[in-house]
């Protein structure tokens, strides 16, 4: 073996158990460094101070549009409370024209439907036949 070789060999564990124990010790080593640092901290004083921030931001919104939504709301109360009804007497007087303006309705879906299917056909064309053989340049026919 070389010197290389051998340095290495003494290095490596000599079970997957203790190899398991040395990482297991680097690692909580690294995780109290972490927790103990002042970065560490700083992270975590500013992701509650943006948490916060965004909690306050959504409810001021939320608060902002209620109070909107319920002056609109007012509004068109008053508005509906402004406009004249129609009496119930004349309403039933009046003739409902429903019937025309269904058949008109059902006739310009048809228009628009058999409109449609004959726009599809006509992009849709059949393909020509297939030839029996390929065209020849040398072939002369007159």
């Amino acid at each position: 073996m070389t010197r290389v070789t051998e340095s290495l060999s003494s290095q490596l564990p000599d079970t997957f158990d203790q190899a398991f124990a040395r990482v297991e010790d680097s690692f909580e080593e690294t995780a109290t460094r972490i927790k103990e640092s002042d970065a560490a901290d700083n992270a975590r004083r500013i992701a509650a101070v943006v948490a916060t921030a965004t909690a306050r931001g959504a409810g001021q919104i939320g608060l902002f549009l209620g109070r909107q939504s319920a002056v609109l709301a007012k509004k068109g109360v008053e508005c509906a409370k402004a406009l004249p009804a129609k009496s119930a007497a004349r309403a039933e007087r009046e003739p409902k024209p429903r019937g025309r303006k269904r058949i008109g309705l059902f006739v310009i879906a048809g228009v628009a439907v058999i409109g449609g299917a004959v726009f599809y056909k006509s992009r849709h064309r059949e393909h020509p036949p297939v030839a029996s053989a390929p065209p020849r340049v040398d072939e002369q026919t007159a």
